[in-house]
């Protein structure tokens, strides 16, 4: 161990340590005597520098303190490693003749290590220390010594090979299921578009299935997964299949199509249950599906940490955060539905697992926890969540009744979601006033339309039908009142100024 040949074997022997028990990636490797390797985890994240070189004064320490820090500067600058931990490791045969801690700049916290034939077991005890690694047996190191050149082939080979097989878990599969659902979801589009009333019509949306909470239950079950295939609006389809493209390509490489067809529906099935427990609007849309994906993303991250956050990792969760933030700002987005599918996607791919990876008891587990998510959800939506009918989608709906002649229908609903609300928007009320008076009961519609105008002063439709009705109930005083009032809002409106004048000439 006192010669210069030991220190070159101490050296490679180290960086060979690192890499193929610790699994540290090389970043470089130079055959004159430095390596840059990298640790990537989700709590630990070492860069080290590691240099073969006999060190005799301190000055050399202090220059290439300077220099390397410039380096490290930059890897900040062009990285997510800010908060990396940078470790610059000098194996060399002596120590520096002279002091050389005090000048040496430390301010990037870049960590100095040391190692030299009077102090190497305890210096790489240290550094084993520092990088929260077991310390190694150094002395077995030396039991079965070989040439430096054969640790710097056998180096470059295990680079290699791992190498190949991260590129192997990253495209183990062809995508084939990916493509197959956006032609569905394109297709259905131009169903919607062609056959029913457009793809943004709420009663188009219910009757191709789309999550519709008094409709799931009534039992119609299927709900929770048809939802996936329908998109509101051409700019809905256009986002979600290009985040369907580009993530579903991704995850089906990596899971294959049998897993990704389990992960991708579970994950909109989860999706579709959290909507219809949190949420009673009327959605659609592949987005719990989609986020889904994210989690089956994230779940590969948590088994391959370094390889994600190197490949994918940084991106991923920046786009994830981006859009989980969108969904809480904006009140039309169903957030619960990407939450739920988010989860369900994680345990989905707990639960069938990456290919060639067989962990029973954790994929139990996630089986496990999957169902009781699953089954709170629904019976919380069932049971104990208040499933209230959204006013404005009522509203909606009856009007398209309306339109129709199914007049008792809408009637119907309107008055359900009256009774079950107790306040709601006037223009519910004036729906439902409207119901009365097609079916004969125009008694029922002028306390109704009363209710209206006192909400809403400017109302003029609401003054005109109730007009009419006073008129036919005789009052002329209050039909001459309420068409004055009509026709102070819109004046130039030809029905109004007929009525107004038929009620003069009755007087």
């Amino acid at each position: 161990m006192h010669n210069i040949n030991s220190q070159d074997y101490l050296y490679w022997r180290l960086v060979y340590e690192l890499v193929t028990k610790h699994r540290f990636r090389i970043i470089n490797l130079y055959d004159h005597g430095e390596v840059w390797l990298q640790r990537m985890e989700w709590r630990e994240k070492n860069i080290l520098r590691l240099v073969r070189d006999d060190i005799n004064w301190g000055n050399y320490l202090v220059r290439d303190m300077a220099n390397v820090t410039r380096v490290i500067d930059l890897y900040k600058q062009q990285s997510y490693s800010k908060k990396a931990d940078f470790y610059n490791i000098f194996v060399s045969t002596y120590p520096p003749v002279d002091d050389w801690e005090y000048r040496v700049d430390n301010r990037n916290n870049v960590r100095i290590v040391l190692i030299e034939q009077t102090n190497w077991e305890q210096e790489i005890e240290r550094l084993f220390k520092l990088l929260n690694l077991p310390s190694p047996e150094v002395k077995s190191w030396f039991s079965d010594m070989v040439d430096p050149t054969e640790l710097i082939n056998r180096l470059r080979q295990t680079e290699k090979n791992r190498k190949k097989a991260e590129n192997d878990l990253l495209f183990a599969k062809k995508p084939f299921l990916t493509y197959v659902l956006v032609v569905i979801n394109l297709i259905m589009f131009l169903l919607l578009e062609l056959v029913g009333s457009g793809s943004t019509d709420l009663s188009t949306l219910i009757k191709f299935g789309a999550k519709y909470n008094p409709a799931i239950l009534e039992g119609d079950w299927w709900r929770f997964i048809t939802p996936m295939f329908l998109h509101i609006g051409f700019l809905h389809l256009l986002m979600n299949t290009l985040a369907l493209y580009y993530l579903g390509i991704s995850v089906e490489r990596i899971y294959g199509t049998w897993r990704f067809l389990i992960l991708y529906f579970a994950a909109g099935i989860t999706g579709g249950v959290a909507s219809f427990a949190f949420t009673t609007q009327v959605s659609a849309g592949a987005s719990g599906a989609i986020f889904g994906c994210f989690g089956a993303l994230l779940y590969f991250g948590v088994v391959h940490p370094s390889l994600f956050l190197r490949s994918m990792g940084w991106n991923i969760i920046v786009v994830l955060g981006i859009n989980l933030a969108f969904g809480f700002l904006v009140p039309m987005v169903d957030n619960s539905a990407h939450i739920g599918g988010l989860i369900g996607g994680f345990l989905a791919s707990a639960i069938v697992h990456l290919p060639n990876h067989k962990k029973s008891l954790h994929q139990v587990a996630a089986f496990l926890l999957f169902s009781v998510i699953l089954g709170a959800s629904l019976a919380y939506g069932f049971y104990y969540s208040d499933q209230k009918e959204d006013p404005l989608v009522v509203g909606q709906l009856s009007q398209q009744l309306i339109e129709d002649g199914n007049y008792e229908k809408a009637n119907q609903l309107l008055s359900e979601v009256v009774q079950a609300n107790g306040e709601v928007p006037p223009e519910i009320l004036f729906l439902l006033s409207y119901t009365e008076i097609k079916l004969g009961q125009n008694e029922k519609a002028i306390p109704l339309l009363e209710t209206v105008v006192e909400e809403k002063n400017d109302f003029h439709e609401a003054y005109y039908n109730l007009a009419l009705l006073y008129l036919d109930k005789g009052d002329y005083e209050k039909a001459k009142d309420s068409i004055n009032k009509a026709l102070e809002i819109k004046p130039y409106e030809g029905d109004y100024k007929s009525l107004a004048t038929e009620i003069e000439k009755i007087k």
